[in-house]
């Protein structure tokens, strides 16, 4: 009997103010995060350059190059943030004056930007201006592009949750992978690669974004969700996947969105766990399982970004299902292979001086692996210890 079709679902609404800490007013940038890859844009979480990351010399070659050419991701041309809904006036002149940016991809459904715009109505902290039709910020000098993950349901981190338990299963190391991770996240990216490429508009999320960058290189562009950690950490590894960066740094980076968050990384804990969920599962057969709270447990995994969970999907749906990033951005996205090629030779540019690397360095109480450890609030940058130091000079210089 064939599987019955996912019907809508929608999440119950967010529980009253006394029951929940309130959403922030604004973003303060914390002074732990390390700069690069992470840029301090006035009322933005979790914003940072997907570019200086080191990728395999062999993969790519191009003119003027060698075998033996230290390569990396461009800097300044993909940025990955949070929701921008706190933009202000200096973070736009950031982004505008000092970035360069010339548009805005908000991979979130419209059902969340209208939700997260009536949440932070009281607030008169961004005075950037929004569209009164849409909710949407509608930043100056940038085009801001409505370019859905999932079009009309609410598919943020608390309702990715709920449907099926998705993000509150715990890490296991199984029998597929030597390392710790969650099925319930392959399960939901799984589910994000295959919906960011359909559309019945004509604006699938991740083709959208693919050919921008293919058609107009030299035009820097911001692609976001909520947290800016799962719809838009897919694309994300998969575009880093394609430049060739290893899978350990491309989970790094994946993780850094839990630092990345700050403050906000608690009070959405705060605000899931004390909220809890509606109902569990998505499907019209199944029977609705009511879950009136859930564990401060559960609710940090939901909020968490661990480096197993997005390796697992690299290789156990990017490579055993999809057949790997360049067969999927072909076969799923609809690029022909001399413009997977081009997107690829548009990523990458040779290391010209060291220090433009983005090193692989730790925070205090945080590991790509296990996340932020709540056991101390008061979070500073580690410096690099001498051995990573050298480590990455030495791959920048022997290529």
């Amino acid at each position: 009997m064939a599987e019955s079709a996912p019907q809508a679902f929608n999440a119950e609404p967010p529980p009253p103010p006394d029951k929940a800490p309130p959403l922030p007013e604004t973003f303060i940038f914390p002074d732990y995060l390390p700069t690069p890859p992470f840029i301090d844009v006035d009322g933005v979480p979790n914003f940072r350059d997907m570019g200086g990351y080191l990728t395999a010399s062999s993969y790519f070659s191009g003119a003027g190059t060698s075998a033996t050419t230290p390569m990396m991701v461009r800097r300044g041309l993909l940025y990955r943030c949070a929701h921008p809904q706190l933009l202000t006036q200096q973070g736009n002149k950031t982004l505008t004056d000092q970035l360069g940016i010339k548009h805005i991809y908000d991979l979130r459904s419209a059902p969340e930007v209208k939700k997260l715009s009536a949440s932070l109505a009281q607030f008169n902290e961004s005075d950037a201006p929004t569209n009164p039709d849409s909710s949407a910020l509608q930043p100056e000098g940038m085009t801001r592009h409505f370019t859905p993950v999932y079009e009309e349901e609410d598919y943020g981190p608390v309702a990715l949750a709920t449907k099926l338990g998705w993000y509150t299963s715990a890490q296991v190391t199984g029998d597929k992978l030597p390392f710790a991770y969650s099925e319930g996240f392959v399960n939901a990216y799984r589910d994000i690669a295959t919906h960011a490429t359909i559309s019945d508009k004509h604006n699938a999320a991740y083709p959208t974004i693919l050919r921008q960058i293919i058609e107009h290189p030299d035009e820097p562009i911001i692609f976001h969700c909520t947290a800016g950690k799962d719809r838009t950490g897919v694309l994300a590894a998969m575009l880093l996947r394609l430049a060739g960066v290893d899978d350990d740094t491309i989970a790094w980076e994946y993780a850094l969105t839990e630092p990345g968050l700050g403050s906000w990384r608690n009070l959405f804990i705060e605000r899931i766990s004390r909220g809890g969920l509606g109902q569990a599962g998505a499907k019209s057969a199944e029977v609705q399982e009511v879950k009136p709270k859930m564990s401060r447990e559960e609710a940090s995994r939901i909020v968490g970004s661990r480096a197993g969970n997005i390796k697992a999907f690299l290789r156990l749906v990017l490579d055993g299902e999809f057949g790997g990033v360049e067969n999927y951005m072909m076969s799923k996205c609809g690029l022909s292979s001399e413009e997977v090629e081009k997107l690829k030779q548009i990523l990458v540019v040779p290391v010209q001086r060291v220090e433009d690397v983005v090193p692989v360095r730790g925070i205090k109480d945080w590991t790509a692996d296990g996340g932020v450890q709540d056991t101390n609030n008061d979070q500073r940058e580690l410096p690099l210890n001498e051995d990573a130091g050298r480590e990455t000079e030495q791959k920048v210089m022997a290529g």
